[in-house]
C-alpha cells in the first residue's frame, strides 16, 4: 500500500460556554419596522433567507462514519454524544435541534416577507429573479427541516408519515397553532415552490454568486430534491445537467495540489473559496462544528481505510487526491473542509461568533445525484460514465458498469462482502446490477460528502441498518425503519401552545 502523508492537526480549543437558545421562531412576531417597498430592499432582505445553521454535528455523529474509541479520551460536547447514541437532545443551545428549527424558520420568514413585498408592489419584472430566489430559499428551508425532523421520503409511506409545518406567508399574530401535515404534503409544497422558481432565476446575477441561489445552484437543488422525491428521475438527470453540463470534468473539484496546505485553515479556505467552480452554493453558519473534533468519538483509521477516503474503489485503486489527511493523535481522522472562522464582534474584549461555511451544493455531489438517477432508471453505462468522471478527477481510472458491479460484488478471502455493501431497505426490489451500482454511488457520495451530513441523509433514504460500538458496553443498533432517524421536534416547540405532534419513539 502506498505510504500516506499524514499531517497532524493541533488539538481544538475548548467549547464556548453555552448560550441561551432563541424561543421557538414560529411563536414570535417578525420585525415590521422596515417597510420593504423597493426591489433593492427585497434583494437585501433575501440575504437573511438562508439558514444560519446546518444540522452537521447531529447528522455526522449519528452516521456510520463514527466509532467510540474509549473513555481514556475526553468527550466532545453533549450534542455529539447524544447524536452518537441516537438519543433525543436535552440541551437547546449551539447546534441543537432547537437552533436548527429556529434558523430554518427564521430564513423562511425572510423569504415570505420578500414574497409578500413583491406581491404588494404588483410583482414588477425587476423583482421576478428575487421572487425565484425567495421561493428557492423557502423550499430549501423546509427541505432541510423535513430531512432533519421527518423520516426519509418514500412514496409508499409518505402519506402516513409526519411532515413539518409549511409556512407560506409572513406572521401576523403570535401563538398561531401549526399542523405538521404529512410528509407527502411537505414534499408536494417544496416541489411546487421549486418548479415555480426555476424559470424565474434564469440568468440571475449576483456580485458573489456562490452565496445565493444562482441558476446553477437552483438546478443542483432541484436535482437533489427530485432524487429524494423519487417521482421523476428524468428530472434529476435534466436538472443536474443544467447545473453541471454533460461532461462536468472542468468544474469538478480538483484536489490535486491541496497537499501543499500545511494547516487546516489553509485547506478550508481553498475548499470554500468563492472562486472554486465546484462550489455552487456556500452558506455561512453560526456553529461549533469546527470544535467537535475529538478522540473519544471519531472517524477511526479502520473506518477511514475500509469505507472512506482511503478505501478502495473499482480497479482496486485508492483515491490519490486524499494522500494528505489530518487527524487527532491518530485516533480520529478528518478532512478540514469546515475549519472554524471566528468573527470578532468586540475588538476590545476579543469576543465574537464561531462560524463555518457549508458547501450546500457542489458540482461533484450533483454529478453523483445524476449517476444515481441513471442507476434507478437502469441506465447502467450512463451511470458508469458519471461515476467515471468522479473517479478520474480523484485520480483513478474510468470503469465500465460491469467493472463497477464486479468490484462491489466481490468478497474477500474469508467470504466477507465489501465493507461498503450494506443491505438496502426501501420496499423496492432492485436488479442485481442496480444493487451494486447503488452501492457504488453511495460509496462515492459518502466520501464526497464527508463532514457535510450527506451520509446520514443517504442512510435514511436507503433504510441502512448498522451499529455504534459502546466502549465497555453492548453496541447500539439502528434499524432500517428506526423512528430515531427522525430527530425529535424541539421540546420548546412540543410544549408551545397547540401541542405539536412529536415524532414517535
Amino acid at each position: 500500500m502506498k505510504t500516506k502523508n499524514i499531517l497532524f492537526a493541533l488539538g481544538v480549543a475548548g467549547l464556548m460556554g453555552s448560550m441561551q437558545s432563541c424561543d421557538s421562531f414560529l411563536d414570535t412576531m417578525p420585525d415590521k419596522r422596515t417597510e420593504i417597498n423597493t426591489p433593492t430592499k427585497v434583494r437585501d432582505i433575501l440575504l437573511s433567507a438562508y439558514p444560519t445553521l446546518h444540522p452537521t454535528i447531529m447528522f455526522e455523529f449519528m452516521s456510520d462514519n463514527y466509532a467510540d474509541n474509549g473513555d481514556m479520551y475526553s468527550s466532545p460536547m453533549n450534542l455529539a454524544i447524544e447524536s452518537y447514541m441516537w438519543k433525543d437532545a436535552v440541551e437547546s443551545d449551539w447546534d441543537s435541534p432547537q437552533e436548527v428549527w429556529d434558523a430554518n424558520y427564521r430564513a423562511i420568514a425572510s423569504a415570505n416577507q420578500a414574497l409578500s413585498a413583491i406581491e404588494e408592489m404588483g410583482t414588477p419584472a425587476e423583482c421576478l429573479p428575487y421572487k425565484g430566489e425567495a421561493l428557492l430559499c423557502r423550499a430549501y428551508g423546509h427541505f432541510m427541516l423535513a430531512n432533519t425532523f421527518c423520516m426519509a421520503y418514500n412514496e409508499r409511506t409518505a402519506a402516513n408519515e409526519l411532515g413539518i409545518p409549511y409556512i407560506t406567508a409572513p406572521e401576523e399574530s403570535v401563538g398561531v397553532v401549526y399542523e405538521r401535515g404529512t410528509l407527502e404534503d411537505t414534499y408536494r409544497k417544496i416541489n411546487e415552490d421549486i418548479e415555480e422558481a426555476l424559470p424565474l432565476v434564469a440568468g440571475i446575477t449576483f456580485n458573489v454568486p456562490m452565496y445565493h441561489f444562482n441558476e446553477k445552484a437552483a438546478y443542483a437543488f432541484a436535482a437533489r430534491f427530485n432524487l429524494f422525491y423519487g417521482k421523476d428521475y428524468d428530472k434529476v438527470i435534466a436538472y443536474a445537467t443544467k447545473a453541471i453540463g454533460t461532461d462536468p470534468t472542468s468544474v469538478l473539484r480538483d484536489l490535486n495540489g491541496y497537499d501543499k496546505f500545511t494547516t487546516t485553515k489553509e485547506w478550508t479556505y481553498g475548499y470554500i473559496s468563492a472562486d472554486e467552480p465546484a462550489n455552487l452554493l456556500l452558506i455561512t453558519n453560526r456553529s461549533l462544528y469546527g470544535r467537535v473534533g475529538n478522540q473519544r468519538y471519531g472517524i477511526t483509521n479502520d473506518i477511514f481505510r475500509s469505507q472512506l477516503a482511503w478505501s478502495y474503489f473499482p480497479g482496486n485503486k485508492q483515491l490519490t487526491v486524499y494522500n494528505t489527511v489530518f487527524h487527532y493523535n491518530y485516533m480520529s481522522y478528518f478532512i478540514p473542509k469546515m475549519t472554524e472562522i471566528f468573527e470578532i464582534t468586540n475588538q476590545i474584549a476579543q469576543t465574537g461568533q464561531p462560524h463555518v461555511v457549508i458547501p450546500a451544493f457542489t458540482t461533484d455531489e450533483t454529478l453523483l445525484c445524476r449517476a444515481e438517477a441513471h442507476v434507478l432508471k437502469q441506465e447502467y453505462e450512463a451511470a458508469a460514465t458519471d461515476l467515471s468522471y468522479w473517479y478520474m478527477k480523484k485520480g483513478i481510472s474510468a470503469c465500465s458498469a460491469q467493472q463497477i458491479i464486479d468490484f462491489y460484488k466481490a468478497t474477500d478471502s474469508k467470504g466477507n462482502p465489501n465493507a461498503n455493501v450494506k443491505e438496502l431497505h426501501t420496499g423496492v426490489t432492485y436488479t442485481e446490477e442496480q444493487t451494486y451500482l447503488i452501492h457504488a454511488v453511495l460509496h462515492a457520495r459518502r466520501v464526497e460528502g464527508l463532514h457535510e451530513g450527506i451520509r446520514w441523509m443517504d442512510i435514511k433514504r436507503y433504510g441502512i441498518s448498522y451499529q455504534h460500538n459502546i466502549y465497555n458496553g453492548e453496541p447500539l443498533t439502528l434499524l432500517p425503519d428506526d423512528p430515531r432517524k427522525a430527530i425529535q421536534i424541539p421540546q420548546e416547540v412540543l410544549f408551545a401552545p397547540g401541542d405539536m405532534t412529536p415524532n414517535p419513539r
